[in-house]
């Protein structure tokens, strides 16, 4: 059964908003995709697509383009609705690349320099989607609520990813260290146990604290969004009058 928000569900304006910052989604997640597989086939290596970042933009891409499709049906008065596996989806990838994003326009750029702003891809990951997505899910998503259950499933996603990392990683796979051009043991140094260890040492906090601390991480975004969303639908913002 569907859930709906208190907003007008097939206000046309809202549907147009949506339909609008959908299509500017899916555009630049095409072109970040598309130097992200030139790059692939330039380095000969798929390892790219093992980043946090470039998976959680692909369930965003598979999920905007369902949603999509489902917003335009709603225009023509059809009861077109995306499933609310498609709508934990793309929650889940949500909060993940609000967390990358933030991770790289609060910390990287500011560290880093603006040289990483240089790439469009990592441009169209890091900043323009996630921005995009939020302002799409927290204004146009006027269907399905963010329940206290879809904050808590919102865990499995980072620890499926994880289990992932560790298999590739205890398999053989080996990733280079952005920093010191060495060999890397997971694509993220916090998910680094041989430099790190599972639970540290001398001054380095260990992956399993790091695990700890980025979970905690993820469930404090899913119930920002969930506050936005309550307040949002209940003072009734609306971006046309």
């Amino acid at each position: 059964m569907v859930e709906i928000v208190k907003a007008p569900v097939n206000s046309k304006n809202i549907l147009i908003l949506s339909v609008i910052l959908k299509s500017i989604i899916i555009f630049f997640l095409l072109i970040g995709f598309t130097i992200t597989i030139i790059d692939a086939i330039k380095d000969q290596s798929a390892l790219i697509f093992t980043f946090f970042t470039i998976i959680s933009n692909f369930f965003i891409l598979i999920s905007t383009i369902i949603f999509l499709v489902s917003d335009i049906g709603r225009y023509f008065h059809k009861d077109w609705y995306g499933s609310r596996l498609f709508f934990d989806m793309r929650f889940f990838a949500l909060i993940a690349i609000t967390m990358t994003g933030c991770l790289f326009d609060f910390i990287l750029v500011p560290v880093g320099g603006t040289d990483l702003l240089n790439s469009l891809d990592s441009v169209s990951f890091h900043v323009i989607v996630p921005f995009f997505s939020m302002a799409d899910f927290l204004v146009c998503n006027t269907v399905y609520k963010i329940r206290i259950k879809d904050i808590l499933l919102s865990l499995i996603y980072p620890i499926c990813y994880l289990a992932f990392i560790m298999t590739l990683s205890y398999s053989g796979v080996r990733w280079v260290d952005t920093m010191t051009q060495g060999v890397a043991y997971a694509p993220y140094p916090f998910l680094d146990y041989h430099a790190n260890t599972w639970f540290g040492k001398g001054e380095y906090i260990g992956v399993f604290y790091w695990v700890i601390i980025l979970l905690a991480a993820f469930l404090a975004l899913g119930f920002a969004y969930r506050l936005f969303q309550y307040v949002i639908k209940r003072k009734h913002i609306h971006i046309f009058r």
